[in-house]
């Protein structure tokens, strides 16, 4: 009995790291699309960047003809407000004048916004295109350190589970079916010690004679609380 308490130990040991390691191992496909993420967040916020300085200079373009418009319009009407026949073609003269030199300021002012915004945008997409380069290169690399490390705990995984497997074997099938079930319900902790007169699985009281009876070692003892797997901390 003492070997198969022995043999219960280990593979609570074993499952134990199983465990640990899935999670592990579990984490890294996340741990890497957080990786390329980040890497297309920057590389929309630069074709972002590209589509507004696209638009701004389409903007400039159109402000430029409506600017040669206005002054075209100006120059014009100018030229017909010494040709007005009556004093109300005159005034209908100036105010077009008026309308438009109050349009060409307006344009003016509009153009030297866009400019204004177009270099903070290069400026802008220079940091991006930058960062994203090097966001690329950093983000690569540890990617490639992450598949290295998904290679090695699927490795450790593999060998454990035949170390697991070759464990199971060795033990009574009763044992083992008691094992498994205590394992399932219990959150994966089937085998505790008793440390400080308690379980160290749920914390409470073992009694005393119980104590001296798992010391022994002649048979499985459980908790009365919880139902793990009682061992001798003395073990």
């Amino acid at each position: 009995m003492k070997q198969v308490l022995g043999q219960l130990q280990a593979l609570q040991a074993l499952d134990t790291e199983l465990r640990t390691l899935r999670t592990k191992l579990a984490e890294v496909p996340t741990r890497i699309e957080k990786l390329k993420a980040d890497a297309d967040s920057v590389r929309t916020e630069l074709a972002s960047t590209e589509q507004s300085i696209t638009e701004h200079r389409k903007q400039y373009k159109l402000a430029e003809v409506e600017l040669r418009s206005a002054e075209e319009k100006i120059a014009g009407y100018s030229v017909q407000l010494y040709s007005a026949k009556t004093n109300e073609q005159y005034k209908a003269f100036l105010k077009e004048i008026e309308t438009q030199k109050r349009l060409k300021s307006e344009v003016e002012d509009r153009m030297i916004q866009l400019m204004e915004e177009s270099e903070s945008l290069e400026s802008h997409r220079g940091d991006t295109a930058r960062d994203s380069a090097t966001l690329e290169d950093e983000n690569s690399r540890k990617v490639g350190v992450l598949e290295a490390e998904q290679r090695e705990l699927e490795s450790a995984i593999a060998e454990r589970e035949e170390h697991r497997k070759a464990l199971v074997e060795e033990l009574p099938a009763q044992v083992t079916r008691l094992y498994d079930r205590i394992h399932r319900n219990k959150g994966g902790l089937a085998v505790v010690t008793t440390e400080n007169e308690r379980c160290n699985g749920c914390m409470n009281p073992v009694p005393p004679q119980r104590l001296l009876e798992i010391e022994r070692e002649d048979r499985i003892y459980t908790c009365e609380a919880c139902g793990r797997i009682l061992l001798s901390s003395k073990k």
